[in-house]
């Protein structure tokens, strides 16, 4: 996979988060990434998909997460600071990552439903 386009997409998306610190965030994903061997040849295929998609589902989905766990644990007035913590760093990590495999299965899901309609 191409960690660099994944990465450098991580970058943009967190352009809407600006107390977040990006480099160590970026830098957070990326360990993450090089840890994990889960993703084979057609997720990769999947993903690289998702980076190009004009309707930015993967941008969106993530930042309706983050902003949906901020909400969830009471955080909204105090946002600032959790972005800036190391705990919100590993925990935007953790959405990306989430989101991500989600839409990954939603998109296996669709071709398996097309190949069974199909036949």
């Amino acid at each position: 996979m191409a960690i660099d386009e994944l990465l450098i997409a991580f970058e943009k998306i967190l352009s809407n988060y600006p107390e977040l610190p990006v480099i160590e965030t970026r830098e957070l994903l990326k360990q993450h990434l090089s840890k994990r061997k889960d993703f084979d040849t057609q997720d990769e295929a999947i993903i690289e998909a998702l980076l190009r998609d004009k309707d930015k589902l993967l941008e969106k989905s993530f930042i309706e997460s983050v902003e949906n766990y901020i909400k969830d644990i009471g955080l909204e007035n105090d946002r600032s600071d959790f972005l800036r913590s190391k705990e919100g760093q590993y925990k935007v990590v953790e959405i990306f990552l989430s989101v991500l495999e989600k839409l990954v299965d939603y998109y296996y899901q669709v071709l398996l439903n097309m190949q069974i309609g199909g036949l």
